[in-house]
């Protein structure tokens, strides 16, 4: 008998959601319902399929397998459904699945479950392992619904191709054009650039109006001479089809204000600072300008602010979490360069090769709204004892300084004494290898923690040849001794997924649900401690978890399904984390990296979990790749 009851609380939950009130009916039509005590043994792993799928209306379920010892899959909660696998092949059930709790199903027959499949292919998906990067496509489209900004159809920088927003084609000047000729015709188009081409019409070089104002008009050149002798030779191109949001991390990182765009061998035209902020209404490179201009540190003081703003703005529009987090780490290394070219500035340049590095997040290049710089100095060891005296000193100055930039531009301040007690922030390559190799080692889970961070460096300014030395000794090192991959693989491989959370989400009566849950520490930490463990093990030196991904599967190491389920999976961790901390920038109170279970939708719950049990398929992988540790060593 159809109820409205029950089309209500199917149309709220997953895979039901995504199809139309008609469909909904004849599911509704169809419906019986059945009671399961307490304890009650539902499915028997290797017993008969069941014929019908079971949602759970009320109560929870455990999911197991018995062996010498029960091995909990999953837990299942109101609004999930189980039994659908062993009933599309009709093979035997492949777990037990046990009440929990007084528990009571919807049941849906399987020619109704069959005849909502053809009608509706996407409905099989959301079962289907291999197709969980488009069920978690589908949270991204709710939690975006969520932004006042995220309009359906709206045109948005992060999904329009940059041929898009080219307004004219090119304009070109011959070699022979002097720089009085150029600028007349600039000045004729309204343009701030023009191409100067060669006798194939071939890009040879680009003016635009900054060159006519600093090397030209402040440098008092002769405007009759040829543009050549002014012109920009190194020209940076993107493909048309490339997104506007590809087009600006170029820019960002190439720190250029002028694009070039192509048509497979042809210019098709020229992108430029001003038509992003058309298109967006603000621009990353507008604050980038900004940091590049500034000249004492009080000048920076809202830059991290406008950081923060861009961020929301981007994360409302409903771009991806990974595409922002290359925007933060490109503005967040140039502030950095910027304070360290500033404080060097007041202090003197150093004699020796020294490189400046960040760790943690930041080196990973996966820092959020809750920003914590870990900053750090190594220097070549191969200097006299008078020389490195006078590079501690150096050092010791610069970080004093930094200190006062930082707390100067408002932002917040990094550990001066990571390792606790004396040891500084800086040293020499034998200093930190000492000093990360032991805390490794160290009883205290805080050192170890540390070290583990210290593994993510990546160099940011002055000679990134001195932290790639020390990358290559540290790893190999790691690698030559047992006692050093035992604790990265602890870590990687032990940790339990938080499937339990689950647990307590479901059975709870007392108000247990609104525990909040560390998204970085209880989620995230899993698969960045065990990519880092195999990139370590590999000899990968890239830092970001994607890289490490992405680079571990060209290797070998990890198989194209579960690169890509990680890849979506992190992501979604990503843009739950972000979500949360916006709403708590927006409502003024303190940002940090724990979400409260109940703010979630059924969707998002759903999609949590799935990420949670993708965890233990890669925990695997560590588990089998550091059985053999003398290969390792190798």
């Amino acid at each position: 008998m159809i109820t409205e009851d029950s089309i209500k609380f199917l149309a709220g939950i997953p895979p039901f959601q995504f199809l139309d009130d008609s469909a909904l009916r004849s599911i509704a039509g169809n419906l019986s319902m059945e009671f399961f005590p307490k304890n009650a043994l539902i499915l028997t792993q290797d017993g008969p399929p069941g014929e019908s799928l079971r949602v759970i209306k009320k109560g929870g379920v455990k999911v197991y397998l018995s062996n010498d010892d029960e091995i909990v899959i999953d837990y299942k909660s109101e609004g999930d459904s189980f039994g659908y696998l062993s009933l599309i092949s009709g093979d035997k059930a492949r777990a037990n699945v046990m009440a929990i709790e007084d528990t009571l199903c919807y049941l849906i027959p399987k020619n109704i479950i069959r005849d909502i499949i053809n009608k509706n292919p996407g409905f099989g998906e959301y079962f289907m392992k291999s197709f969980f990067k488009n069920y978690l496509d589908k949270t991204y489209k709710e939690m975006r619904s969520k932004n006042l900004l995220f309009k359906e159809g709206e045109k948005l920088l992060y999904t329009t191709p940059v041929k898009d927003i080219l307004t004219k084609a090119p304009v070109m000047a011959g070699t022979e054009t002097t720089i009085k000729e150029a600028a007349g015709i600039m000045s004729e188009e309204r343009i701030s650039s023009i191409i100067i081409r060669d006798s194939q019409d071939a890009p040879l070089g680009i003016v635009t109006d900054r060159d006519l104002r600093d090397k030209v008009v402040a440098q008092g050149v002769d405007t009759s001479q040829r543009v050549t002798e002014i012109m920009s030779k190194e020209l940076v191109t993107v493909p048309s089809d490339s997104t506007c949001f590809d087009s600006l991390s170029t820019m960002i990182h190439e720190n250029i204000h002028h694009l070039l765009v192509t048509d497979g061998d042809k210019l098709a035209g020229v992108v430029t600072n001003h038509d992003f902020m058309l298109l967006q209404g603000t621009s990353p490179l507008s604050i980038l300008k900004t940091i590049d201009r500034q000249q004492n540190p009080e000048e920076l003081r809202t830059v991290h602010e406008r950081i923060n703003q861009t961020i929301s703005i981007l994360l409302k529009e409903g771009v991806k979490a990974s595409y922002i987090l290359r925007i933060i780490t490109e503005l967040h290394d140039r502030l950095i360069q910027k304070i360290i070219d500033l404080s060097i500035k007041d202090i003197g340049k150093s004699h020796c090769p020294f490189a400046f590095f960040v760790y943690g997040a930041e080196g990973r290049k996966e820092e959020t709204f809750k920003t914590v710089f870990r900053c750090a100095i190594v220097f070549n060891e191969k200097t006299t004892y008078c020389a490195k005296k006078e590079m501690e000193d150096f050092c010791a100055r610069l970080i004093a300084n930094l200190q006062d930039t930082f707390s100067a531009c408002e932002l917040p301040l990094f550990d001066t004494h990571p390792f606790g007690g004396q040891i500084p922030v800086y040293g020499d390559i034998a200093a930190w290898e000492k000093n990360i190799l032991n805390s490794l080692l160290s009883p205290e889970s805080r050192n170890v923690i540390t070290a583990k961070k210290m593994l993510d460096l990546r160099a940011i300014f002055g000679d990134v040849s001195v932290v790639e030395d020390l990358k290559n000794s540290l790893f190999r090192k790691i690698r030559g001794d047992e006692r050093y991959t035992s604790v990265l693989y602890e870590y990687a491989s032990k940790q339990k997924s938080p499937i339990g959370f689950f647990k307590k989400f479901i059975v709870d009566e007392k108000g247990e649900q609104q525990e909040k849950f560390d998204v970085k520490k209880k989620g995230m930490s899993h698969i960045i401690d065990a990519l880092r463990a195999l990139s370590i093990a590999y000899d990968i030196h890239e830092t970001s978890s994607m890289e490490r991904l992405d680079l571990l599967h060209r290797k070998g190491v990890l198989n194209k399904e579960l690169r890509n389920d990680i890849s979506a999976g992190f992501e979604f961790l990503l843009h739950l984390l972000m979500q949360a901390q916006l709403e708590k920038k927006e409502e003024q109170v303190k940002i940090d990296n724990v979400i409260e279970p109940d703010n979630l939708s059924m969707l998002e719950k759903k999609s949590l979990k799935e990420v949670f049990q993708l965890m233990p398929a890669l925990q695997e992988v560590v588990k089998t790749r550091f059985k053999n540790r003398e290969a390792l060593a190798r």
